[in-house]
């Protein structure tokens, strides 16, 4: 099976910093490979939080995540402090992609890639539904920003 590569987009809209809480280590003393999954949901709904929405209302309209893929790149351990960049890649009219690269925080080097397919959905009438615009002007700016 090949690998997966995730490149990163050309523009950053958000980018926060984390530490590794204890409870993200696993038995082998590092950060956990579930543990990267929680840190972009907190990356995400902090990007959410910073625009003024969350993720089950954006305009009236929330998120699914429809799939996600990880790439692991170095270790992280207890209580490292780390940088959590996003981007926002691949925009359609009801889905984006998001891009996110965690770092270590001293000295920059990487410890994973991410990326979580995300749908906007009508959780009213269960079904997908188009981008909101003013997710999408923003989104647009930063990314011309």
């Amino acid at each position: 099976m090949p690998r997966i590569s995730i490149e990163i987009p050309k523009k950053l809209v958000f980018e926060t910093s984390l530490s590794v809480r204890i409870s993200d280590i696993n038995f082998a003393g590092h950060l956990a490979h579930d543990a990267i999954l929680t840190l972009t949901h907190e990356c995400r709904a902090r990007f959410f939080h910073s625009l003024g929405w969350t993720e089950i209302n954006v305009e009236g309209k929330g998120i699914v995540v429809s799939d996600v893929a990880i790439v692991y790149k170095s270790e992280a351990f207890f209580p490292d402090d780390l940088h959590l960049e996003l981007y926002v890649d691949q925009i359609s009219k009801k889905s984006l992609d998001m891009v996110y690269v965690i770092t270590h925080q001293k000295d920059g080097k990487e410890i994973a890639r991410a990326k979580t397919a995300i749908v906007f959905f009508d959780y009213a009438e269960r079904k997908p539904c188009p981008i909101p615009i003013p997710f999408l002007e923003v989104v647009q700016s930063k990314e011309n920003g």
